[in-house]
């Protein structure tokens, strides 16, 4: 049986990266791309699938800055899939993107928790009961050079700035660079046992400065119990979501009354 495999924001830059990467590691692969822009995305599928014919690719359109897309997109997945065995949570959003070079350097060397692609994956094969184990980890791709990075500053700027961090690759291995580079961590995941991952752990890439890309860890300054409330205040945050996108029936007529 294919494993199910869902990536967000796969039509380009890192996502795109993974896609490519995941089917040289297994090109038996289902690939369902999770994207914004559904005629890009299937430009992407028809090229996966051109030089991987053995795989299943599959397009599902999501906009992940819109919650009633999120619902949606859910919804469908759930009528497709009888389960997603991976779950790469790589779209973000950047309506305004700015470099902060004091942000992008804190980054590189702090052991903080910021936003970055997740990754989930599930325990038991299909068949198994309901109630199945879901396993997290927080993955740092490095400072990947992007259309989104590149449009930050004007390009001449792009080209004075370029061999200065090339060279500090030597000192600071977080500046993967690529794409490619920074799904390392993403796909060395890929083949680990979930059970054996420590959600407390951040899985980075990172790339030397000759261009050997290998993974490397960092524990995350974490509060467990602040991390159980502000879960929990997630779960009520979404049930809370839900009633107002699906509201039940009768209640608006209650409140009006």
């Amino acid at each position: 049986m294919r494993k199910v495999v869902l990536i967000t924001g796969a039509s380009s830059g890192i996502g795109l990266a993974l896609c490519k990467r995941l089917l040289v590691e297994n090109d038996e692969l289902h690939l369902c791309l999770a994207c914004r822009n559904v005629s890009k995305a299937e430009g992407v599928r028809a090229s996966l699938l051109a030089s991987h014919p053995t795989a299943e690719v599959t397009v599902v359109q999501v906009d992940v800055s819109n919650l009633e897309s999120i619902f949606r997109a859910s919804s469908e997945l759930k009528q497709r899939f009888k389960r997603l065995d991976f779950v790469y949570l790589n779209a973000g959003i950047m309506p305004n993107p700015q470099l902060n070079l004091r942000a992008l350097f804190s980054g590189l060397f702090s052991r903080n928790v910021r936003f970055y692609p997740g990754y989930l994956t599930d325990d038991k094969p299909v068949g198994d009961s309901p109630t199945q184990g879901l396993y997290s980890s927080v993955v740092c791709p490095g400072t990947v050079l992007t259309n989104l990075t590149y449009g930050i500053l004007p390009p001449f700027v792009w080209m004075l700035l370029i061999p200065i961090i090339w060279l500090l690759r030597f000192f600071a291995n977080a500046f993967t660079l690529t794409p490619y580079n920074g799904t390392e961590a993403l796909v060395w995941l890929f083949h680990q046992k979930p059970e054996s991952l420590n959600p407390l752990i951040k899985y980075m890439s990172a790339t030397t400065g000759f261009g050997s890309n290998y993974v490397t860890t960092q524990r995350m300054d974490l509060d467990e119990d602040t991390a159980e409330k502000f879960y929990q205040n997630l779960l009520e945050l979404e049930k809370q979501v839900r009633v107002t996108l699906n509201p039940i029936p009768g209640a608006k007529k209650v409140r009006d009354q």
